[in-house]
């Protein structure tokens, strides 16, 4: 399990239709996350005039250690640089979030909370996750996918909790 692997399951199974780019690259800015996404969202009830444009960041993360701290440190968690940037962007209305595959769940959670993500037992990371996926149940994974993308305006949409 890491991250490329993530991804590919991810991009094949169960993202939402988008426009989606992977950047893995040490030339863009610090911290930047993993993947870029551009969805467009169509009401139900009229699919030719109401849509929804939304646009954020992925960060990535996986670990196939099963341990009470699955991400303890900047080693296997959220780089210094990565916390700033996902703290930066949320803070002007950016939409960001962070996908969390470990052996049998995988956490997606707001960047609002990059700065407590290193350290943070699965308790933890649960509380903090606005949801759990798991490549069990990719129908179920699709659907909330579907749901945390294409939320416009930094999650309004969302009940915001802290």
């Amino acid at each position: 399990m890491n991250e490329g692997n993530l991804w590919d399951w991810l991009r094949d199974v169960v993202l939402p239709l988008g426009h989606y780019s992977r950047i893995e690259s040490p030339d863009t800015a610090p911290g930047f996350p993993d993947v870029h996404f551009q969805v467009t969202k169509r009401s139900p009830e009229d699919r030719l005039k109401s849509e929804t444009h939304t646009s954020g960041t992925l960060e990535l993360k996986a670990t196939d250690r099963n341990l009470r701290v699955p991400f303890p440190d900047e080693e296997k968690g959220l780089h210094a640089s990565q916390r700033k940037w996902i703290s930066l962007n949320v803070s002007h209305g950016g939409i960001v979030w962070i996908i969390a595959e470990t052996p049998g769940v995988i956490y997606i959670i707001h960047g609002k909370n990059a700065d407590e993500f290193n350290g943070a037992t699965h308790e933890e990371l649960l509380a903090m996750a606005w949801n759990t996926i798991s490549r069990d149940a990719p129908q179920h994974a699709f659907h909330t996918l579907d749901a945390a993308l294409g939320v416009p305006s930094n999650f309004r949409l969302f009940a915001e909790d802290s």
